[in-house]
């Protein structure tokens, strides 16, 4: 069985975990609502309890769209997610429990592909999901 471990906020609740897909799917649209009642995009980082090799899996939202990155397993470094255009150094902020987390502004997707993505995640038990484009950041 799948057990993930999310970190969102500072609160005491924050250490979530997330033990089947409808839990999965339920806070990555809390992460929505909240990004659009903050009026910021909201980071949230992800780890698969109990393998002492987990990754660290990134999912962002902001509003409409959202931010995965992920670093582990065979991917070494860090990898975002991509929207196919061109590389450019522009950057965007989204807030991990009251820190700024920069991001690149090309690797913004589509909200519904940030859900499917993060599902995959839990239903691969911490692979990089294959729905969508991943750039492999400091690459350029």
């Amino acid at each position: 069985m799948t057990r993930l471990s999310v970190y969102y906020t500072a609160e005491p609740e924050d250490g979530l975990v997330l033990a089947d897909e409808a839990a999965v799917r339920e806070f990555v649209e809390r992460l929505r609502l909240d990004s659009v009642a903050y009026g910021v995009g909201l980071m949230s980082l992800w780890y698969v309890d109990g393998d002492v090799a987990t990754p660290e899996f990134g999912v962002g939202v902001n509003g409409g769209v959202g931010v995965l990155s992920y670093s582990g397993r065979e991917w070494p470094g860090l990898w975002a997610s991509h929207d196919g255009t061109a590389s450019t150094s522009a950057v965007l902020d989204y807030d991990h429990m009251g820190s700024a987390v920069e991001v690149l502004a090309n690797s913004q997707i589509p909200y519904p592909a940030v859900l499917e993505a993060a599902v995959g995640f839990f239903r691969s038990r911490g692979d990089r999901p294959a729905s969508v484009r991943w750039q492999r950041e400091g690459a350029d």
